[in-house]
């Protein structure tokens, strides 16, 4: 009996000592290195899709997901815009702080080093697309970086090729006309029109804004009295480029895939049509031209009609009367087929490679 006891104690010693023996030839995997489920890797790192990856967030990519996810998800649009004048989809902006507010909950659990990279490249270039602006101005508030894969967006790269501006009326179907001018042409619905050719010679992503000059400084001199060959004119010294959203036209660009390209050539009437890929694109530039002459010199008033027919060789405009496609006289006072542009560029753009993501 006590040597069948002694027997079991033994072998049980010899089974333990087997069984530490075992745990402390148990091999550690080092970061980077292939590993299969119940691996075990370095300290700070965890097999996952068959490699010790790196858990800690203390990464290059982690460390500017998650300090790029939590700026956009506080980010306020106004002051990403500051500056610019544009209006925007507020459905849309709504759901980018909350799609990033998904990215930033990751970081609660272990995340991978791969997993960081996969989120940059695949789910931020997907935050409102179209709006791409939002989230790479937030991320590079917070980072001054530009993520692996992205791109710095050049300031030349967006030029006017010519500009013929007509006085010319405007409707009130949005699919034909920017609803912004729609919305500014409330009084009269005669402006200026300026035929645009537009050339994009690289990807571009940011804001274009088209400006309408005018001639400055001008004041009526009429005709000197006792003169029969003296006739009126208007003196003007100087030029000047307008800035007003009267006199400005504001779009947001950014490249689009093949498909979307596609489907937005087949739209009809899309008289707007300007993208941030390369090509060169002819669209309708619109100003509504208030009668001011504070602000332009050359819309001298008459008070009534036979004072303006005193002068035939100028264009008058009359005020403004209940029709609103009465003669705004939408020309007067700006530059003929003078329209140039200011660029806004994102911080960089990172585009969506989708058979990559995808697979």
């Amino acid at each position: 009996m006590k040597r069948s006891i002694l027997l079991s104690l033994t072998f049980s010693f010899i089974i333990g000592i087997f069984t530490v023996s075992c745990k402390k030839e148990q091999k550690i995997i080092k970061l980077g290195k292939k590993c299969e489920k119940g691996d075990k890797c370095e300290k700070g790192s965890k097999c996952l899709g068959g490699k010790c990856e790196d858990i800690t967030g203390d990464n290059p990519e982690c460390k500017y997901l998650k300090k790029a996810s939590q700026s956009i998800m506080e980010a306020n649009p106004k002051k990403l815009l500051s500056g610019v004048n544009f209006k925007y989809d507020k459905d849309i902006i709504s759901t980018i702080p909350s799609q990033a507010g998904n990215i930033y909950k990751a970081f609660s659990k272990s995340i991978g080093r791969s997993e960081c990279k996969r989120i940059i490249n695949c789910e931020l270039p997907k935050l409102g697309v179209g709006y791409e602006w939002f989230w790479t101005r937030a991320a590079w508030n917070a980072t001054k970086k530009i993520p692996k894969g992205g791109k710095k967006v050049p300031q030349g790269i967006v030029k006017v090729v010519s500009a013929n501006t007509e006085q010319a009326s405007i409707g009130e179907d949005p699919k034909e006309f920017p609803a912004i001018k729609i919305k500014q042409m409330d009084d009269h619905r005669i402006g200026c029109r300026g035929k645009v050719k537009v050339r994009v010679s690289d990807k571009f992503s940011g804001f274009v804004t088209f400006h309408f000059w005018k001639k400055d400084k001008c004041k009526f001199v009429p005709a000197e009295k006792g003169n029969k060959d003296s006739q009126p004119k208007f003196e003007c010294d100087g030029t000047k480029k307008l800035v007003h959203p009267h006199y400005t036209y504001t779009v947001y660009l950014s490249p689009m895939s093949s498909s979307e390209l596609k489907q937005r050539k087949g739209k009809k009437k899309d008289t707007t049509f300007l993208t941030g890929n390369p090509g060169t694109y002819l669209l309708d530039v619109w100003a509504y031209n208030p009668i001011n002459e504070e602000k332009l010199g050359m819309h001298k008033q008459f008070e009534n009609e036979t004072e303006m027919k005193a002068y035939p060789s100028f264009k008058f405009c009359p005020k403004y009367t209940d029709d609103k496609f009465n003669n705004g006289c939408g020309c007067i006072g700006l530059m003929e087929n003078k329209i140039t542009i200011s660029v806004n560029p994102d911080p960089f753009y990172l585009s969506y490679d989708e058979k990559k993501c995808t697979e």
